[in-house]
């Protein structure tokens, strides 16, 4: 690693827990942290950008992402609309990986935000939640711009007709049913964040077998330790201003360390999750054991539907002019 890529990634890292601290000192700490995971989100969306129209790109990926977070903090768990919104939330993330481009992990991140965000917004704050997380999002755009590397060509390679492939139809199958059993399945869970149990079965699901079936095992090991060690660092000091460091310090190694290593970075991801929990209901041991057998209950949801997805694809799908092995971090 340059001295470059470890001085952008600690900008990013103090970037996003920024809004966190200032909201501390203001006396804002809830607002503070939305805008702080906006700001994660946000910038964990992008490995390259590309060489023109980079402002537009990360506009488009702050909109999408805040919207999704808005709608979730908006529906109540177990609803009508609660069940289509997440139906809608998996469709469009599995649109995302099928014709890939720069907005793929934008559009995965969000689907991710709406579930977190269902049953964490009090009544009536809807709308300051939803300018907080905006807020945030565009925050961390600004570094983003700055801090990640542009692509130095952009290839405009022309993709197929969407769902042409059968291969194609069986994965938006799998993605949705994986989204409808995990919510139903969320609606009878206990703890503060219930769909973590759906968001924790749709970012194990990929277009493929062989990729669901690695990203299961990784992501698997990587929750399991990450919600151990972040509970027990919570348990430690319940002060929000190291909740906020802490943050800062494991997307700083979430940055350096890369998205090759999925496992590791799964780990900070899950910890960083729990850290950004600022009231808890119960206790940190029990809230980091209770979000480990929901993602074991996801992963087991995603785990049905195997028979599902395709084998393999037959041409490869069209990915943004970035690292392979970035392509499988989110």
């Amino acid at each position: 690693m340059t001295w470059a890529k470890a001085w952008n990634a600690l900008a990013m890292a103090l970037g996003v827990c920024a809004p966190w601290l200032a909201g501390i000192a203001a006396g804002h700490a809830f607002q503070g942290s939305i805008a702080s995971f906006g700001a994660y989100l946000l910038t964990v969306s992008f490995p390259r950008l590309p060489a023109s129209g980079r402002v537009k790109v990360l506009l488009a990926s702050s909109l999408i992402i805040s919207l999704f977070a808005t709608v979730g903090g908006s529906v109540a768990l177990g609803t009508g609309a609660f069940f289509v919104l997440a139906l809608m939330a998996a469709i469009a993330q599995g649109v995302g990986e099928l014709r890939g481009g720069y907005l793929r992990l934008p559009i995965a991140l969000g689907a991710l935000a709406f579930f977190l965000s269902v049953g964490q917004v009090p009544a009536g704050s809807e709308m300051s939640y939803g300018i907080s997380f905006l807020l945030g999002t565009l925050w961390g755009a600004v570094f983003v711009r700055f801090c990640i590397p542009a692509v130095k060509e952009d290839t405009n390679t022309a993709r197929p007709p969407l769902l042409k492939e059968a291969g194609e139809r069986r994965f938006m199958a799998g993605i949705a049913s994986v989204s409808l059993l995990g919510s139903f399945a969320a609606c009878f869970s206990p703890g503060s964040h219930p769909c973590w149990l759906t968001a924790a079965g749709l970012r194990v699901t990929k277009p493929t077998r062989p990729e669901t079936i690695y990203r299961m095992k990784t992501r698997g090991m990587g929750t399991l330790l990450g919600a151990a060690t972040g509970g027990l660092l919570l348990g430690l000091s319940p002060l929000p201003w190291l909740h906020a460091l802490l943050v800062g310090f494991l997307v700083l190694c979430m940055l350096m360390i890369g998205a090759k290593r999925y496992g590791i970075w799964t780990f900070c991801l899950t910890a960083v999750a729990l850290a950004f929990d600022l009231t808890p209901e119960a206790g940190a041991l029990e809230m980091a054991s209770n979000r480990v057998l929901m993602t074991i209950a996801g992963i087991g949801i995603a785990m049905l539907m195997l028979p599902l997805l395709p084998r393999a694809t037959k041409e490869a799908r069209t990915e943004a002019p970035s690292p392979s092995s970035a392509s499988k971090a989110k």
